[in-house]
């Protein structure tokens, strides 16, 4: 009788080891960060600095990120390993002041960043230097436009990361810090340097 109750103890403990190791594996599994990817890129113009940023720029603004509300994938090209697509990841902002440019503040509206979560869901891809926006932080946007073929709407978007600067959670524009931050993309904008061959606005 002991014999007997001492196996079903060991089969017991054997079995919750065994499903403990599993559940364990799968939690791993789920939590793994996933891999990322950079392209390089030849930028066509210089954005090293808030004015020059500026000056190839439709719009400056600061802003707070909603949310992320999808990811879209665009120009599919066939590669060794299949069809691969470009993500382009879309945020709800709030355009919390405007530097260049008269965007709505009084609602929210969708901001376009290339790069994201690509399409098998299993990886990252970005723009050397890029990263997804936080939701909840704020951020200063030199942002282009173009206009969407099929849609007739303007799209507003960043793939340059130069031209994203985070200024945090604790952002508020009402302090002197915020302000002041301000103040120097204000003044930039003052002394814009803009390219003789800034590209135009166009339609994709």
């Amino acid at each position: 009788m002991k014999k007997n109750k001492f196996k079903i103890m060991i089969s017991i403990f054997v079995c919750i080891l065994i499903l403990t190791v599993i559940i364990i594996t799968l939690i791993y599994k789920d939590n793994k960060p996933l891999t990322v990817s950079y392209s390089q890129a030849m930028w066509v113009f210089n954005a090293s600095t808030p004015e020059m940023g500026i000056g190839i720029s439709d719009y400056v603004f600061v802003c707070k990120v909603n949310k992320i509300l999808r990811t879209e994938y665009k120009y599919p090209a066939e590669t060794a390993i299949g069809i691969m697509t470009t993500p382009y990841t879309v945020y709800s902002i709030d355009v919390v002041k405007n530097i260049k440019g008269n965007l709505n503040t009084s609602k929210s509206i969708e901001f376009m960043q290339y790069g994201g979560l690509n399409e098998d869901g299993k990886s990252y891809h970005f723009f050397e230097g890029g990263a997804l926006l936080e939701v909840g932080e704020y951020y200063v946007l030199m942002a282009d436009t173009w206009i969407a073929e099929d849609e007739n709407y303007e799209i507003i978007e960043v793939g340059d990361p130069r031209r994203i600067k985070s200024l945090g959670k604790d952002f508020d524009i009402t302090t002197e810090s915020g302000l002041e931050t301000v103040r120097k993309y204000e003044e930039a904008y003052k002394n814009e340097y803009v390219p003789s061959k800034k590209k135009r606005r166009c339609i994709r």
